[in-house]
C-alpha cells in the first residue's frame, strides 16, 4: 500500500511516492527540503526536488515507486534523463518486461498488450509516458532520438526507422 508519508531517503522518492498515490507532483527549478515535505505530508502539489520535472504513476502495480527513485533526480540533460527513466524501469521491473519512454508530444500509435504499468514523468516542459509491458508494436511518428524516445528489452527495428516490434522476454 503507498501512502501519502514523506520517506527520509530524498526529495526525489518523496515527490514519487507522492506520484504514486495519486498526488500530482511537479519539480519546479527551486528545491527546499521544509516545504517539499510540508506539501507532501498536506496531500499539496507541488513537491519541490530542484529540477524542472514531474512523474505520474496513478497505480504502482509492480511495486516499483521506491526504486524509480533515481529516475527522478535532477538529471542535466533531456537525453540522459529518457535514458534514465527507462534503465530504471526496465530494471526495477525485474528485466521481465519491455519498457518504452515516448515523448507524448510527438505523434504514435501503439499496440501494447500486457500493459503492466503505465506513468508519466515532465522534464522542462516535456511530458512522457513510460510503458511496462509484455509485447506488442510501437511506431513512433515524429522525431527520434534519446530526446523523444527509448526502449528496452526483446525488440525488432526493420529498418531502424520508428517501427518496434516488441516479444515476450523468457
Amino acid at each position: 500500500m503507498v501512502t501519502k508519508t514523506v520517506v527520509k531517503k530524498g526529495l526525489a522518492a518523496a515527490a514519487l511516492c507522492a506520484a504514486l498515490s495519486g498526488t500530482a507532483v511537479a519539480f519546479p527549478a527551486t528545491a527546499s527540503a521544509a516545504p517539499a515535505a510540508a506539501a507532501a505530508a498536506a496531500g499539496e502539489s507541488p513537491v519541490s526536488v530542484g529540477a524542472n520535472a514531474n512523474v505520474n504513476f496513478n497505480v504502482d502495480v509492480l511495486g516499483i515507486a521506491n526504486k524509480i527513485e533515481a529516475a527522478v533526480k535532477t538529471a542535466q540533460n533531456r537525453e540522459g534523463f529518457v535514458k534514465n527513466l527507462m534503465e530504471t524501469a526496465f530494471y526495477e521491473s525485474g528485466q521481465h518486461y519491455n519498457v518504452m519512454v515516448h515523448n507524448l508530444s510527438q505523434p504514435y500509435e501503439d499496440k501494447l498488450n500486457g500493459v503492466k504499468q503505465y506513468g508519466s514523468a515532465t522534464y522542462d516542459g516535456v511530458t512522457y509516458g513510460i510503458w511496462i509491458f509484455e509485447d506488442g508494436e510501437f511506431t513512433n511518428q515524429g522525431d527520434g532520438g534519446y530526446i523523444n524516445w527509448a526502449f528496452r528489452g526483446v525488440w525488432e527495428r526493420p529498418d531502424n526507422g520508428g517501427y518496434v516490434k516488441f516479444s515476450r522476454i523468457a
